[in-house]
């Protein structure tokens, strides 16, 4: 039951009322009996009668008594019209009045410039704003948009969406519902395009590295979509500096997206421009998505590497004088021969690197047939070895031979870099009277070590027709993370056939796995055509990491190489000290110039795991270039680079339109949401949408702080009374 006095309303069901009543009874009993215990006197009369008034005050408090206030409007309801202008808008796929197509950007401003506005504006003021993503129009987030309004809008009628619906950023849309119900606003929406793609090729993504090293090839990654309902063939084509370098043929399906990789070994050091050009069909609806450009510059360093072997077999042999013809790689060797003293000569060491300042200046290390035991590697060694892969972004090789020797690794810190797991059941290896061959796994048909450079073979098949091999380490499975490239053709374990050649990621470096001893047999007959330019590429990709910022005693790691906006930079210095012994105590510190000219300090910190590694991160926030310098006062080292923050393109043209989130939320906000050939239906239901009921304030005489005080002023005078009149 509602009771209401002009402005003012009581609240409470009938419990609530015949409890009132009942109190109000009782307190009116005890008052009169009062009375007349008190010989009915009058100053006795008047103080119960002053109670009774007390408790009466009391119990209509308890019912919250509010005083409604309804607050005039200031001005006229307002219905904002929000126009998207993201790049998908520009797609042109409206047919109006039976014409050609437009642009929904064009019909989206041919709309607003119609006669609705002014009708509306007889009963509201319509505003109309544009918005796309706080990145630009290379993203749409609708529901910023949508929130913004609500947030800055006074006496919000009604939200009009003029949009295409691709929402590729920010919250999702129906995260607004409880927000729209709960004021009483409704979303309309007006779907702007057509709701299937249009017939159309388009290269989506490229990526290429910031830099490779002089005899590395570049590997571009690429991805493409077809748009048609139809297969279609076509050519990708890779130009460098303007020539043409690579071309490939590539074949869609219907309504398909493929990914895959461009290779090409460049010939002289500087930076090269790359445009890559998916080829034009026929009937494709837009011509300016086929062309994607990205940039790399070529580096002339030489790659130091250490050959770590026992006995000088023949995959030593020939891998140790391939390495020493290469002239970007300057080569150190060491034999741990049980029966001969360290070898002396061109290239040879007579000891393992003792300390992390010896062993640091190595870009790649090959571990042969040598393992953990006195006269070999010691667990101090290993532990220098692990923490040169996994911090200073080194690469390994781990290359097993018939002795076994490798499997006692696993015992020791290496085995965390190790791609494999050995079968500690049959140390000596599988030898086959037949020649078993190299099976190429998906993964392997996909990676650029390979493709060798320069062999003239348009196709990996020659490694099934490579020289095969009679022996081979025996490993049970590879550990997760790490990525199988080959196989045994014929052995296989319970999980599969048995890895031949596997790579992995650890940490900042990598390492890599060989399970045979007879790579030096591809020489047979081809002489250094695949046993050279595999291992001179292995040695660069390793080496990769360590020289995208490098300078005489310090090192700087950004991962990625090329960060897109938004994106998180990890950054690793690696610092030397006057002696060359990683930096153990210092400060290290960087300044970062974004793209649009802020600046930004680092602060660098040691990691706990490795001497001389400190770390710090920032977020790209610009597209552009991003300028690093990092200093090290102490050690008296700094360093300079620049890296190119790419700015994701989300919007894609000739996307179908997404309705069905706005559809929801029109639903459910008592909106509605149609296609631009609706748009008169939805005008109507804009002009019929009721005023937004008036802002009202309430006014609670139990929350007010004053009317407490009164009542407890009240009870105060009613006790000190009682006292005066001797009731107590």
């Amino acid at each position: 039951m509602n009771i209401t006095f002009d402005s003012w309303r009581i609240e409470g069901d009938t419990k609530v009322w015949i409890f009132a009543t009942l109190c109000i009874l009782i307190t009116a009993f005890l008052g009169i009996r009062t009375w007349l215990r008190m010989k009915k006197n009058h100053k006795i009369a008047l103080w119960e009668s002053f109670r009774f008034l007390i408790i009466l005050l009391i119990i209509i408090t308890l019912f919250n008594p509010e005083r409604v206030e309804k607050l005039d409007q200031e001005q006229k309801s307002q219905i904002v019209c929000l126009q998207d202008v993201s790049e998908s808008m520009e797609t042109k796929d409206v047919i109006a009045n039976e014409g050609d197509p437009i642009k929904r950007s064009t019909w989206t401003r041919q709309f607003l410039k119609g006669a609705w506005i002014k009708n509306l504006e007889d009963n509201a003021t319509v505003l109309v704003k544009n918005f796309s993503s706080y990145s630009g129009a290379n993203a749409t987030d609708i529901s910023s948009a949508i929130r913004n309004t609500i947030d800055q809008a006074n006496s919000l009628k009604a939200i009009l969406l003029l949009t295409d619906g691709d929402a590729n950023t920010g919250s999702p849309v129906l995260s607004l519902v409880g927000t729209t119900r709960a004021l009483s606003i409704p979303v309309y929406s007006i779907i702007t395009g057509s709701d299937s793609s249009l017939p159309d090729l388009s290269l989506d993504e490229v990526f290429a590295p910031s830099f490779v090293l002089q005899e590395e090839r570049v590997t571009i990654n690429w991805q493409a979509s077809n748009r048609f309902d139809s297969a279609k063939s076509t050519t990708l084509t890779l130009l460098a500096n303007g020539q043409k370098v690579v071309e490939k043929p590539i074949s869609f399906i219907g309504e398909e997206s493929i990914s895959g990789n461009l290779s090409w070994l460049p010939v002289d050091e500087g930076e090269i421009e790359f445009e890559i050009i998916l080829g034009e069909v026929e009937g494709e609806a837009y011509r300016d998505n086929n062309l994607k450009k990205i940039k790399t510059r070529v580096k002339n360093k030489t790659i130091r590497a250490l050959i770590v072997d026992s006995f000088p077999r023949w995959e030593y042999r020939f891998l140790r004088n391939a390495l020493n013809r290469d002239p970007g790689v300057d080569l150190s060797c060491i034999l741990f021969n049980p029966d001969m003293s360290p070898s002396i000569g061109e290239n040879y060491i007579q000891e393992f690197p003792k300390d992390e300042a010896s062993l640091a200046p190595f870009d790649v290390i090959f571990l042969g047939d040598v393992g953990y035991s006195d006269g070999e590697l010691n667990q101090k060694q290993c532990e220098l070895l692990t923490d040169l892969i996994k911090y200073q972004a080194s690469g390994i090789i781990f290359m097993p031979g018939r002795r076994g020797r490798q499997q006692s690794l696993s015992k020791t810190s290496l085995s965390e870099v190790l791609p494999v797991i050995y079968d500690t059941d049959n140390p000596r290896g599988l030898g086959t009277q037949n020649p078993a061959s190299y099976t190429l796994t998906q993964r392997g048909r996909e990676h650029w070590l390979t493709k060798l450079r320069g062999t003239g073979e348009k196709d990996r098949e020659f490694w099934t027709k490579l020289p095969g091999f009679h022996w081979s380490a025996t490993v049970n499975k590879t550990k997760p993370g790490s990525e199988v490239l080959a196989v045994h053709s014929n052995y296989a374990t319970e999980w599969g056939k048995m890895p031949i050649l596997v790579i992995r990621q650890e940490g900042a470096g990598k390492s890599l796995y060989l399970g045979t001893d007879s790579a030096w047999r591809w020489r047979r007959g081809v002489e250094d055509k695949y046993h050279y330019r595999f291992w001179s590429q292995v040695v660069r990709w390793m080496a990769h990491g360590r020289y995208l910022a490098e300078k005489d005693g310090i090192k700087l790691i950004p991962s990625p190489e090329k960060p897109r906006v938004g994106e998180k930079l990890f950054l690793r210095c690696i610092v030397l000290d006057g002696s060359g012994f990683p930096l153990e105590e210092g400060k290290v510190n960087g300044l970062v110039r974004h793209a649009d000219g802020n600046l930004e300090n680092l602060s660098f910190r040691p990691d706990p795991e490795c001497p001389g590694v400190y770390l710090s991160s920032l977020e790209a926030t610009t597209a552009g270039n991003l300028k690093i310098d990092v200093i090290c006062e102490s050690a008296e080292r700094n360093i300079q680079t620049k890296l190119q923050v790419e700015e994701p393109n989300l919007e894609k043209l000739g996307k179908p339109t997404n309705q069905v989130p706005l559809q929801q939320l029109a639903n459910l906000s008592a909106g509605l949401s149609v296609n631009y050939q609706d748009a008169e239906k939805l005008i109507t239901a804009l002009s019929l949408i009721p005023e937004p009921k008036p802002n009202i304030r309430i006014h609670s005489l139990r929350s007010n702080l004053y009317w407490g005080g009164f009542l407890f002023l009240l009870l105060a005078i009613y006790w000190t009374g009682r006292k005066f009149f001797g009731m107590v």
